[in-house]
């Protein structure tokens, strides 16, 4: 049954395109507020560790729409891999916590699915179009020559930009467990492990300061 609070482009399938140049390939779902007030959204998937989203979670505002990118992380399987969008009606234009999204009632949550397919490619995809492998018109349109060809070199920093990108989730991460673990640990003194905790948060903060730049450039 489809959604009644948003409009998802696309609505059914997800589909990404794995070149030899591109292992991470990524996905574009534009998520649309059909009605006259607030509507919260959470994105889920099947394979959570295969995936980063972002943003996962959000509340638009009145026939507002959000853009959420989906990359593919190495090595990237997508086998029988799906997506969950879940839609709720609230009353303000506040983020909603997950403690929140637990005390909704199940009829109040709109639900859609969509199937993952990914395709070895030999090259990136002339896309003209948001529906056939996330590259919006306006982006490729842009970005064309006199000759109507893509300039490489965009699609090299680009690739590049998603790499840099995985590699800075994947270490704030490490650096995350690593913090957790030395909580946990009772063979250091306070003192050498508050100084070494302190040192270990600051990376951790830098790293997602960087990670929320690239992902707002991605965007």
């Amino acid at each position: 049954m489809p959604m009644t609070l948003l409009e998802l482009d696309p609505s059914t399938t997800l589909h990404f395109c794995k070149t030899p140049t591109t292992p991470s390939p990524n996905r574009k779902l534009r998520l649309t507020n059909k009605t006259s007030g607030p509507v919260a959204f959470k994105v889920k998937t099947t394979a959570p560790k295969s995936y980063l989203v972002r943003p996962s979670a959000a509340t638009l505002s009145p026939h507002g729409s959000e853009e959420v990118t989906i990359i593919l992380q190495p090595p990237g399987e997508g086998q029988n891999h799906r997506f969950l969008v879940q839609a709720v009606a609230v009353s303000s234009s506040q983020q909603v916590s997950r403690e929140q999204w637990s005390e909704f009632k199940k009829e109040q949550i709109e639900e859609q699915r969509l199937n993952v397919v990914l395709e070895e490619c030999e090259t990136e995809p002339a896309a003209t179009h948001q529906d056939s492998y996330g590259f919006g018109s306006s982006a490729v349109d842009s970005s064309r020559t006199a000759s109507g060809e893509a300039p490489v070199d965009l699609q090299v920093k680009y690739d590049e930009l998603v790499q840099y990108t995985l590699m800075l989730e994947k270490q704030k991460k490490k650096l995350e467990a690593e913090i957790e673990d030395l909580k946990c640990s009772k063979s250091l003194s306070s003192g050498e492990s508050g100084g070494y905790n302190a040192f270990h948060i600051v990376l951790v903060a830098l790293i997602a300061f960087m990670l929320s730049y690239a992902v707002k450039f991605l965007g």
